[in-house]
């Protein structure tokens, strides 16, 4: 009788910073259910993966998972699957971090599961082919891929089973390709689906093996599974209909089928991750391009033989796709890179690496269908771990540089530090990269601007039905009716300290949109270092007129001093307005504890709008971190406020997302030709109490 084998592998994982809310969901709904289903099927083999920031977090709240998790495994049910501890994307950390990552949950299974690991989880399948150098140094003998990454290298889909051997520098990894047809079929199709398609891969040896292993999230908490796999019991029916056909079919694990069968052949496989990561890091016109490329050639009954033709980007494009994710992750690298300093004074403290390790993360550096890069707390945690881990790193006796090129642009940064206020400034233009309250190991310029995302010509037939059926790459939903009119774009840069002179006719309303209209151009800048900060001098052309703002910037402790003095070159009266652009992201735009005092008066939570004459301070309250940002200046201002918010996609649906708060006070000039104007801004940030 013809016979396959079937691998069926399950990852789990939270990202660093995520709510408990989340967390507990996420046990409730999937991973504990899925363990009490497995737990009646003593018979079936699995593999598992949880990660680290999982395991972290269930060791201190949910222990009666990961306490039947460990008796599975001591049944001979699982085998446990490693990865980054952290779950970050192997290939954007440096090789050190690869293998002190991976070695820390091959500790940690060693210690609590009494288990060794041979067998990697590769984190969204992100694969770049020198990752065999590092695996091999952690102890990995093979990793799961999917089998979109053999398309170009010459194996046919249909004799992608068993496992492949590729190398690098003479070093070995074996790699099991995913079965893309059971990937969508589980659990949105009937069970006897995956085991129709299972059938369709047996042979007279027996030696045929087919994987599917994709996020256990999909198997509850995707919308409309919750239903579907345990209401409707699809993983309890799929369970049985494996041992209804038992005579054909076997389930086994990554380990034992390694350890009984040789390689198919030797490949190579290319850079690559899953086929819709490679169009989701494409630009937003490419990428829509290539949507609608791909189901073109769907609707023609062409897809399946021109997959291997077409690629998008590689996922290292996120980093020019999204500038905030560049500068998180070259951040950290920055630091990891210097952590050597440390070797000749007493080693890298562990709880150093382990919040460098956190700030790794994937999940806030990319965005694809689930919120990702666009979530204010998941940014948050790896910009907490990180100050977390300088701090550290400063106080063991390393030592960071005043001027650098920190995220690889050609364009440095001086970073200014005091004992409580951390600055980065662009040393070309002087705008603040990013501010940082260190007592709280907070970034209040942690957000994203606003970008057109591919998917967003889908917006407008999203449905609100949380329980439509299919796939989360197929389903359109929204959180909210009426998003179309909140979709806006931005079209430069929202950092800090950006100069603005525009019309008087000119509105709250078109700042707040992305659509104001400017009638500076500037032809030219420099930034130098002096004692306690920069000086920023910039010319420019107004109208028919010339300007130039010079502007010396100073830290001191806890305050910002920004004194602006604004002179008319030219030969004609500059009569505009001028703005001076401050953004800061505080997480809750909603939250009753976060929210605005403008001259002293409380006008609304940090999402609110504001046109507000004769402002001498303003103030934005963080009660939940206590803290504080306070402004004065030293000339009564008009003030536009207004929320930054994205429209992104989630698993659930589009959500509209508060990201950060704009202001932008803003003074009349008068300045006929060689006339100045002096301002200063005193920017302070303090504990509430």
């Amino acid at each position: 009788m013809k016979k396959v084998q079937f691998i069926f592998g399950i990852h789990n994982h939270q990202p660093v910073g995520n709510f408990d809310k989340v967390f507990h969901d996420a046990c409730d709904r999937s991973y504990l259910p899925f363990l009490q289903t497995l737990e009646k099927f003593p018979e079936i083999s699995m593999a598992f993966h949880f990660s680290g920031s999982l395991i972290e977090w269930l060791e201190g709240h949910r222990l009666e998972v990961l306490e039947l998790f460990k008796r599975l495994v001591c049944r001979g049910n699982i085998e446990v699957l490693g990865s980054g501890f952290y779950e970050p994307i192997l290939a954007m950390i440096p090789e050190a971090d690869q293998v002190g990552q991976i070695k820390k949950m091959n500790d940690w299974a060693l210690q609590r599961m009494d288990y060794e690991i041979k067998g990697n989880w590769l984190t969204e399948r992100v694969w770049e082919p020198h990752l065999v150098r590092s695996l091999n140094g952690a102890d990995i003998e093979y990793m799961v891929v999917d089998d979109y990454h053999f398309l170009t290298t010459g194996p046919a889909s249909k004799n992608l089973n068993g496992y492949f051997y590729t190398e690098q520098e003479g070093k070995v990894l074996s790699v099991f390709p995913i079965n893309q047809k059971m990937r969508y079929a589980m659990p949105f199709e009937d069970p006897q689906v995956a085991i129709d398609i299972l059938r369709s891969y047996t042979t007279e040896n027996g030696d045929s093996l087919i994987v599917m292993a994709d996020d256990g999230e999909k198997f509850g908490i995707w919308p409309g599974t919750w239903n579907t796999v345990y209401s409707q019991k699809w993983l309890e029916r799929f369970f049985t209909l494996i041992g209804e056909n038992s005579d054909w079919l076997t389930t086994t694990t990554f380990k034992q089928y390694h350890s009984n069968h040789l390689p198919r052949d030797l490949v190579y496989i290319p850079t690559s991750s899953y086929f819709e990561m490679s169009q989701w890091t494409l630009p937003t016109d490419l990428g829509r391009q290539m949507d609608h490329f791909v189901r073109d050639l769907e609707h023609q009954g062409k897809g399946d033989e021109s997959r291997p033709f077409i690629k998008g980007g590689m996922w290292r494009n996120y980093f020019t796709k999204y500038p905030e994710s560049n500068w998180m992750q070259k951040r950290v690298q920055f630091l990891s890179l210097n952590l050597s300093q440390l070797e000749s004074k007493g080693g890298i403290p562990s709880d150093l690496r382990d919040d460098l390790y956190r700030a790794q993360c994937n999940c806030a550096y990319w965005h694809g269908v689930f919120g990702g890069l666009y979530l204010p707390h998941l940014r948050h945690a790896i910009f907490e771990h990180l100050l977390k881990a300088e701090e550290k790193f400063l106080a063991s006796g390393g030592s960071l540089p005043g001027l650098v090129d920190i995220d690889s642009d050609g364009v440095k940064e001086y970073r200014l530090r005091s004992d409580s206020v951390q600055l980065f400034i662009a040393a070309d233009t002087g705008h603040i990269r990013e501010i940082d309250w260190l007592p709280s190991y907070f970034n209040v310029t942690n957000y994203v601007q606003r970008y057109s995302e591919h998917y967003h010509e889908k917006l407008a037939s999203a449905s609100n039905d949380s329980n439509a059926g299919g796939s989360i790459h197929d389903i359109v939903l929204t959180k909210e009716e009426g998003l179309q009119d909140k979709l806006f774009v931005d079209g430069y840069r929202r950092h800090g300290l950006i100069d603005h002179i525009f019309d008087i006719n000119q509105s709250q309303d078109l700042h707040y949109r992305g659509n104001l209209q400017e009638n500076l151009s500037v032809l030219s800048s420099e930034v130098q270092q002096h004692e306690a900060g920069v000086q920023i001098k910039a010319m420019g052309q107004v109208g028919q007129s010339q300007i130039q703002i010079e502007k010396k910037v100073e830290l001191h402790h806890n305050e910002l001093s920004v004194k602006i003095d604004i002179t008319n070159t030219g030969e004609t009266t500059i009569g505009q307005l001028y703005g001076l652009e401050l953004n800061f992201g505080l997480l809750g735009g909603n939250s009753p504890d976060r929210y605005y005092l403008v001259n002293n008066n409380n006008v609304g939570a940090l999402n609110t709008h504001g046109d507000e004459p004769a402002v001498q301070t303003v103030a934005l309250f963080n009660e939940w971190d206590n803290f504080k940002i306070n402004m004065n200046f030293s000339k009564k201002c008009q003030l536009w406020r207004s929320p930054i918010e994205t429209i992104s996609m989630s698993e659930a649906g589009f959500e509209r997302v508060y990201q950060a708060s704009a202001l932008l006070p803003h003074w009349k000039l008068n300045l006929t030709p060689g006339e100045s104007l002096e301002l200063e801004l005193l920017l302070s940030i303090n504990k509430i109490k």
